[in-house]
């Protein structure tokens, strides 16, 4: 039984892919200048890798015929933003406008697609690999300008790395062309390879790009010359079709606190796009989330993968409380101004007279304020959990 079929077991109807291509399948104007700043809004401690990312996926964009696929691998440990880069970067590629209704992956997304799950029993890979091939052919027929992934990429047995050797090597394969995509390798390999490149620089920002592209090259070159399934030549070119070999570092405790301090931020805009107030918080809460999660040394164990658990687990329920709080005080108000309303105009006598105050009382409307309190999240007494209290008022127009 497979360890994991996921997409290619899916992948077995083929048309279910065409059916996606009604949606964005080509890279949008813009998509260069959208990109960066919207990487380097969502994802920390990376800049060594999403700086490189970005010129390279411009310089690929701005061609007009490009002569080969862009192939970038995508090194590091779980948790520190691999995954959550190629999601990010569909979105910026295939939209002229990012918003979180975006169906990436999706319609908004189609021509992004992601493969995983190539760990088979002997008796199914062949069945598997013949599904796997239609496929990503299927996909890039109807999408030349696709932002494709491999993930574990490293783990492709002999077959399948032959068959992406020949598709990334020639560009084009059953008369598909790919030399507009942008692929994506990535993987777990090398994690204690970049912890001591970033023990050794002492800050990550002092890493040559150079040593860790050096690193990470003879690192899966060394794994795949091992393994034997070509001879020591193909292997080189195998390795060869990648155009930047690229690390993504082990997050440490400043970014944890980072990503805390982020994510609470964007609560607090939900908070006030719907006009329920704002939040703040004392910095303890941050001391707080920060101790609860696991780290090996200066590094997060899982990297940023506590961060949502830990929200969830301590901060959702006493905000959850807050906002429904906040709503039912505005349901109140709103009740109050139209029973004064209705009070105001049974008084009135004449038509005249009605309809200046009725005019009157849309212009105050319009100007009035809907006052909404700060809430203050905060560790309680017990030190154990957290807790909203309301901090001041907030006016909203």
């Amino acid at each position: 039984m497979a360890v994991f079929l996921g997409w290619a077991v899916a992948a077995a109807a083929v048309g279910a892919f065409v059916s996606l291509f009604s949606g964005n399948v080509n890279f949008a104007p813009g998509a260069c200048e959208r990109l960066e700043p919207y990487l380097s809004s969502k994802l920390v401690g990376q800049e060594l890798a999403l700086r490189q990312i970005t010129d390279a996926i411009c310089d690929h964009l701005a061609l007009d015929e490009p002569q080969r696929p862009l192939v970038l691998s995508l090194h590091g440990p779980p948790g520190v933003g691999k995954s959550m880069f190629h999601r990010l970067a569909a979105q910026a590629l295939y939209n002229r406008r990012i918003h979180d209704a975006l169906r990436c992956p999706g319609l908004d997304c189609a021509g992004y697609k992601v493969l995983y799950g190539m760990d088979y029993t002997a008796q199914e890979r062949h069945h598997q690999h013949t599904l796997l091939r239609a496929a990503i052919l299927e996909h890039m027929r109807a999408a030349p300008e696709s932002l494709f992934v491999i993930e574990e990429y490293d783990k492709l047995d002999c077959p399948m790395r032959g068959f992406f050797r020949q598709l990334l090597e020639n560009g084009q394969v059953a008369n598909v062309s790919m030399n507009r995509a942008i692929v994506i390798l990535e993987s777990n390999l090398g994690y204690t390879e970049l912890v001591d490149l970033l023990l050794r620089a002492g800050d990550r920002s002092k890493i040559e790009p150079e040593e860790a592209q050096r690193v990470l090259k003879d690192l899966v070159f060394a794994r795949w010359l091992a393994e034997g399934c070509e001879e020591r030549s193909d292997t080189l070119k195998m390795v060869g079709q990648v155009s930047f070999f690229l690390p993504f570092l082990p997050l440490e405790r400043s970014h944890i606190r980072q990503l805390f301090e982020m994510r609470l931020a964007e609560r607090s805009a939900e908070l006030q796009g719907l006009k329920l107030g704002s939040l703040q918080w004392d910095p303890a809460v941050i001391d707080f989330l920060t101790s609860k999660v696991d780290f090996d040394g200066a590094f997060p164990i899982e990297g940023a993968k506590e961060v949502g658990t830990l929200l969830t687990r301590y901060a959702s329920r006493p905000l959850r409380q807050w906002t429904a709080d906040q709503q039912q005080q505005a349901e109140q108000q709103k009740k109050q101004r139209g029973s004064s309303k209705k009070k105001k105009k049974q008084k009135e006598k004449g038509q005249q007279k009605e309809q200046e105050e009725e005019q009157q009382e849309e212009e105050q409307a319009q100007q009035a304020a809907v006052a909404l309190s700060v809430g203050r999240l905060r560790v309680d007494g017990s030190g154990r959990e957290l807790t909203v209290e309301h901090a001041q008022r907030a006016v909203w127009r």
